[in-house]
C-alpha cells in the first residue's frame, strides 16, 4: 500500500469507504490510529436491499448524520457505530466514485497510456480549480460560505442570553438552548465541533461579541488552504530520450506480476454495489380486455361502447 507514504497515521485522520472487509482490513493495519467510518449511501442501500421498509433507509442516514450523542441515541443506536473523528462534511465516497467514472474511457488502454490518461485529466482539473481559487476573494470557499449563510439563516429569531468573555447561551424560536464556547470553537449542538464550519449559534455568538465568522472555520476550508491544494504544476509528459536514466536502472529487468488473468471479455464497467440496482417495473404480457364489450384497452367500470 503506497498511500502511507504520502500521508500518515494521525488521530484526524478520518477513512471513508464502503464495507468492504479488505478495506476495514487495511485501514486497521496501515493506519491503525485514523478513525475509519462507512459512506452512509452504501449504508442507505444496504438497508433498502435487505428490509422491506422504505422509512428505515432514511432513518439509516438521519442516525449517522446525527452530532450529539443524545440525538443520535434517540433515532437509532443500533443502526450504526458512532464515529468519533473529526469528520468535517464527509460522509460519503463519492469523491472516488467520481474519480472511477471519470476513469472509464482510459481504463481499457495499455499502463502506459492510461498514465498519460490520467496525468493530462489531472492537468485540467488542476488548470480550472487554481484559476477559479485565485480568482475567489473570499476568505473561505465559496461552498463554505453559503453553508454558513444557510446556518445562520435557520437560526433567524434566536437570542443571546448570557456571554462572557468568549462564552454565550443562545436560546432559539422553540426555547432551545446551546452552550458557545468560540475560543474552543465549541456547540452543545456538537455541529461545531465536528464539521468544524460554525453553526447558527455560534454565528449569532460571534456577532454579540464582536467575531468575525471567518476566523471561526477551520484552516482547511479557507481560500488560502484552497489555493495551496491546486498550487502544484503537472507538467506534460517529455520525451524519454532526453531523461538521463541511471545505469542500474536500465540494467533491471522488471518481470510481470505472476496472475492469473480471468476468462472472458474484461469488464469496462465496474460491479454495481448492493442497492445499486435499478428497479424496472413489471409489464403485463396480456393488455387488458373489457368483459362487457370484449375490447382491449379498458375494463368494464369505463366502458362506453353501445352494446
Amino acid at each position: 500500500m503506497k498511500l502511507e507514504r504520502i500521508l500518515g497515521d494521525s488521530p484526524r485522520l478520518a477513512i471513508i469507504s464502503d464495507r468492504a472487509a479488505c478495506i476495514a482490513s487495511a485501514v486497521k493495519r496501515v493506519y491503525p490510529s485514523a478513525n475509519h467510518g462507512y459512506c452512509i449511501v452504501h449504508l442507505a442501500r444496504n438497508v433498502n436491499s435487505r428490509y422491506s421498509s422504505k422509512n428505515l433507509a432514511k432513518m439509516v442516514t438521519s442516525t449517522a448524520m446525527a452530532y450529539r450523542i443524545g440525538d443520535y441515541r434517540d433515532l437509532l443506536s443500533k443502526v450504526r457505530a458512532n464515529f468519533p473523528g473529526d469528520r468535517y462534511n464527509i460522509m460519503t465516497s463519492n469523491i472516488a466514485e467520481q474519480l472511477n467514472h471519470a476513469l472509464v474511457e482510459g481504463r481499457t488502454s495499455p499502463i502506459m497510456e492510461l498514465v498519460i490518461f490520467i496525468q493530462r485529466m489531472m492537468t485540467r482539473w488542476f488548470s480550472a480549480r487554481r484559476k477559479k481559487a485565485e480568482n475567489h476573494r473570499g476568505t473561505v470557499s465559496v461552498e463554505v460560505d453559503k453553508v454558513m449563510t444557510n446556518n445562520m439563516a435557520t437560526m433567524k429569531g434566536s437570542k443571546v442570553n448570557s456571554s462572557t468573555e468568549w462564552s454565550c447561551e443562545i436560546i432559539g424560536k422553540y426555547g432551545r438552548k446551546e452552550r458557545v464556547h468560540l475560543a474552543t470553537k465549541q456547540c452543545s449542538c456538537k455541529y461545531f465541533d465536528k464539521i468544524k464550519i460554525p453553526c447558527g449559534h455560534a454565528m449569532i455568538a460571534a456577532d454579540s461579541l464582536g467575531v468575525r465568522y471567518e476566523t471561526l472555520v477551520d484552516h482547511y476550508y479557507k481560500t488560502s488552504t484552497w489555493r495551496e491544494t491546486y498550487a502544484g504544476v503537472i507538467s506534460p509528459e517529455g520525451d524519454p530520450r532526453d531523461v538521463d536514466i541511471p545505469e542500474d536502472v536500465k540494467k533491471m529487468v522488471l518481470m510481470p506480476p505472476v496472475t492469473k488473468r480471468q476468462p472472458g471479455r474484461r469488464r469496462k464497467n465496474r460491479i454495481p454495489s448492493i442497492g445499486e440496482y435499478s428497479v424496472t417495473k413489471k409489464t403485463k404480457l396480456v393488455p387488458n380486455k373489457c368483459g362487457r364489450c370484449r375490447i382491449e384497452g379498458h375494463n368494464r367500470s369505463s366502458c362506453t361502447n353501445p352494446i
